[in-house]
């Protein structure tokens, strides 16, 4: 019977581990965004250059301990790995759910929202299986040479570190979040009908004699006009229904919400994504973006810089680069969710977004005459997700069959 439990406590951790890792490999530019969250809410801005790094090694780290435990080597130091990271983020993970200084804890990246009571309770529950395999981790018998362990441990490091570093030239391998390509913006902006509608409670701060009280809606003393109104109070009680895009706005220098218009355009539009213009890689890639919005102009195809940045850096930028854009401002956390590239280039057509060009990838002017047919072809191409799967799956494979053989 313990064997049965050690089995079945290895899989549960093992698994749960090795998925987080990996949807977090695959965008550490997310990560780094969340960890760098963690420290603006905990006063620790002076050490954010930590971010990207502790985005490499957290899931590295995850994914190895989950592929190690699922594999049945290194049983012993993957069991202290696990104990370990359970230890730091449960505590961590009860301290946001209590004092919420972010609302999400990026826990499984995009790939799957947790809230962040759902968050420690998934670690509560999941501490159990985790201790048990510590408290067990000497009766499991590894007869497997150590050549073979080394060779399993540095192929799996190499390859979700390699995965994780061309993410960051590119973009991500596999794209959770609701502006993936062949998604339609409107669509996920849309509230289906019968959705449960946010609930509110809000109150009345009263005074009458100088005694204050507070009133609901319920009980408001509309008949009496002896007390006096001092303050209100909404609070949410049932939040409702949030649309996947609730966010996506677009205003002009004017202040003139251009959001309609850019997602119901019958030409394709291309977006240049900068959440801050001042800290975007442009070097030779702006005169390539210069070349294709002129490009565009000629077919009657509209290019806007999307950003977050202020009035004076725009026009700062404008100055330098004489380019001619015309732009956009919106939310920076939206902007960062789009694309993870500062710049990065959008196309859509009608609201869908058929196009995403990470500032390494800027296609060249020439393939660009057809800006639609570039993109759905571009799509195609990228069949190394799919490689990528085929070569992690094999490998797991194979190196379940190696370890088998020695048992």
């Amino acid at each position: 019977m313990s064997r049965f439990l050690f089995v079945i406590s290895r899989i549960i951790v093992g698994a749960i581990f090795l998925f987080s890792g990996f949807v977090k490999a695959v965008d550490p530019s997310g990560s780094a965004i969340k960890f760098g969250d963690y420290l603006s809410s905990f006063g620790l801005e002076a050490i954010m250059w930590v971010a990207m790094p502790a985005a490499f090694i957290v899931a590295a780290l995850e994914f190895l301990t989950g592929l190690h435990l699922l594999v049945g080597i290194r049983i012993k130091t993957a069991s202290v790995l696990a104990l370990l990271f359970m230890v730091i983020f449960l505590p961590l993970t009860l301290g946001i759910a209590i004092f919420n200084p972010v609302t999400d804890c990026g826990c499984f990246g995009d790939a799957v929202k947790l809230t962040n009571w759902q968050t420690f309770f998934k670690n509560l529950v999941l501490m159990l299986p985790v201790l048990y395999l510590f408290y067990n981790r000497k009766i499991f018998s590894e007869k497997i040479p150590f050549f073979k362990k080394l060779v399993v441990t540095l192929v799996f490091t190499a390859g979700i570190l390699w995965i994780s570093y061309y993410s960051l030239q590119h973009l991500p391998i596999i794209d959770f979040r609701p502006y993936k390509i062949g998604n339609n913006i409107s669509e996920g902006m849309t509230i289906p009908e019968g959705a449960q509608q946010p609930e509110y409670e809000t109150t009345f701060l009263m005074e009458k004699d100088g005694e204050k009280k507070i009133f609901t809606a319920e009980n408001y003393p509309y008949t009496d006009s002896t007390w006096i109104f001092v303050d209100t109070n909404t609070k949410v009680i049932t939040k409702g229904y949030e649309p996947p895009i609730h966010d996506f706005v677009l205003n002009d220098a004017e202040g003139e919400d251009q959001t309609s218009n850019i997602l119901n355009s019958d030409k394709p539009v291309l977006l240049i994504v900068s959440a801050q213009i001042d800290k975007a890689n442009w070097k030779r890639q702006l005169n390539e973006l210069i070349e294709i919005k002129n490009q565009s102009l000629q077919q009657d195809i509209k290019t806007y810089i999307l950003t977050a940045s202020s009035d004076d850096a725009i026009t700062k930028f404008e100055m330098d680069s004489d380019a001619g854009f015309e732009y956009l401002n919106a939310d920076e956390t939206m902007l960062k969710t789009v694309i993870r590239s500062n710049p990065g280039l959008v196309l859509l057509q009608k609201g869908t977004v058929v196009g995403k060009w990470h500032y390494n990838d800027i296609p060249k002017v020439e393939d660009f005459k057809n800006p639609v047919s570039f993109g759905l072809s571009e799509l195609v191409s990228k069949q190394n997700l799919l490689t990528v799967f085929t070569l992690l799956l094999g490998g797991v494979l194979i190196a379940v069959l190696l370890m088998q053989k020695n048992r």
